[in-house]
């Protein structure tokens, strides 16, 4: 199945050019907003950064990267493993702009994997990311964030992506367990109007929408479901103190899971979900947030058995701690929500914990490390009972060399297992040895 890219990706581009050429021009002083402690489903994660370590600010730049490779399970079966090389050639753009009223940030990656004897994969990826907060008045804020990807295989880009901080939002894909495809296309948007009524309060009025779908098999299992979202929250936050904010989050989401054949062809969803949150800097280095919650699910219309599903209330949690001191940062996040499958099932119940870890060494070397377990359980369809379970790690270590370059090294691996009554059996193993090198171009200054 041939993807295109939406023309909303483009348009995106062209509407965050706009407005930093203008304000490039005008050079206006930037003064940030401080922010609130964050809470749960506020925004999106952020990277995890070590003390004092600043983000890009105000400016344009490019790296370019190449890199070898060892996959051990190319097709991702494990009933009949090919193992190959190859070689990945990839670029990096990043804009990042602040001035007094406008907030933007912007991330492209293009990258091209090539193997030695598989040919499946060998068609250019994209991920894009982009954040845009502009200030209507002394009261009214305007969000905007878009997050595409289009991609060949289920590893990501071999750069290595970067260690995020803090909970994912509560409309994120899910991207914890990996389906039987050769590709993926996603896209999550949504646009978001805040009123700040005073230094402690804020309201915000959310919208959002997000699309899954999937290409060509690797296998014969039946159909992967592609999935269609829509969504509309209101959030309350107060800042109880200088370093401690309370949210409040009532959440409707929409969701429609079609091309499957195990739970029926056509499904569609609705939730109404409440949330309560708690963030918290309990130090000049540590970071917290907590959530609690439930969301009342209902699915409309009938399942493949032709058997109804009665709504019911389920419960949902979570948490995360960040540390971040002078050489090491590290963040742990464990989260129970009921969202989609990422493919495999349709609406199930993800439970997900993650840890991450950065660290600087000797002779300007940096480690960084990353595992993650998660759990998809059908028994929200009542009719089923199925799981799929995933463990995932990675590592490696990065230096710099000279005049821009960086070597890097890393390890990644991926254990799944299914169980019960799935419509496809689907578990695997694989892991992938990389080493590579980026060359990062002098970035282009945007004004201060």
């Amino acid at each position: 199945m041939k993807e295109k890219l939406p023309a909303s990706f483009f348009v995106l581009i062209l509407l965050m050019l706009l407005p930093v050429g203008l304000e490039a021009q005008t050079g206006s002083p930037a003064a940030p907003t401080a922010a609130l402690p964050a809470v749960y489903g506020s925004g999106v994660q952020s990277p995890l950064r070590y003390a004092g370590e600043a983000g890009p600010a105000n400016q344009l730049s490019l790296s370019m990267g190449a890199s070898t490779f060892y996959d051990d399970n190319v097709l991702q079966r494990n009933s009949d493993r090919i193992s190959d090389e190859g070689a990945a050639f990839e670029s990096r753009l990043t804009l990042s702009r602040r001035t007094e009223n406008l907030a933007i940030s912007f991330d492209y990656m293009p990258y091209f994997l090539l193997y030695r004897q598989v040919d499946q994969f060998d068609r250019l990826n994209h991920t894009a990311d982009l954040n845009l907060t502009y200030r209507l008045g002394s009261h009214f804020n305007l969000a905007l964030y878009d997050i595409f990807g289009y991609q060949n295989g289920a590893f990501q880009s071999l750069t290595g992506q970067q260690i995020m901080s803090g909970l994912a939002s509560p409309t994120a894909l899910n991207q914890s367990v990996l389906p039987y495809t050769i590709r993926t296309l996603t896209n999550t948007s949504g646009l978001a109007l805040t009123y700040v009524k005073s230094r402690r309060t804020s309201l915000t009025l959310a919208g959002g929408y997000n699309d899954q779908r999937f290409g060509s098999r690797v296998s014969s299992s039946q159909p992967l479901y592609n999935s269609r979202g829509a969504s509309g929250n209101f959030q309350y936050q107060y800042r109880v103190t200088e370093r401690t904010t309370f949210g409040l989050l009532l959440l409707h989401q929409d969701s429609t899971y079609r091309g499957g054949e195990g739970f029926g062809s056509n499904l569609r969803f609705q939730s109404e979900s409440a949330f309560a949150s708690v963030g918290s800097r309990l130090s000049p280095t540590v970071a917290v947030t907590i959530f609690g919650g439930s969301q009342y699910i209902r699915l409309l219309g009938q399942s493949a058995s032709g058997a109804a599903i009665a709504a019911q209330f389920q419960p949902s949690g979570g948490g995360s701690i960040t540390k971040q001191v002078r050489n090491t940062a590290l963040d742990l996040s464990v989260q129970r929500s009921v969202s989609g499958s990422g493919g495999l099932y349709a609406l199930a119940k993800n439970t997900t914990a993650s840890f991450g870890v950065r660290r600087r060494l000797v002779g300007r070397w940096e480690a960084n490390g990353q595992v993650g377990a998660a759990r998809v359980d059908t028994s929200v369809l009542q009719f089923a009972s199925a799981r799929t379970d995933a463990l995932t790690g990675a590592f490696g270590v990065t230096r710099p060399l000279s005049r821009g370059s960086m070597l890097r090294v890393s390890y990644d691996t991926t254990h799944q297992v299914s169980k019960g009554a799935l419509p496809a059996l689907w578990s695997m193993d694989r892991n992938r040895v990389t080493a590579g090198i980026d060359y990062q171009f002098k970035a282009i200054p945007l004004g201060r």
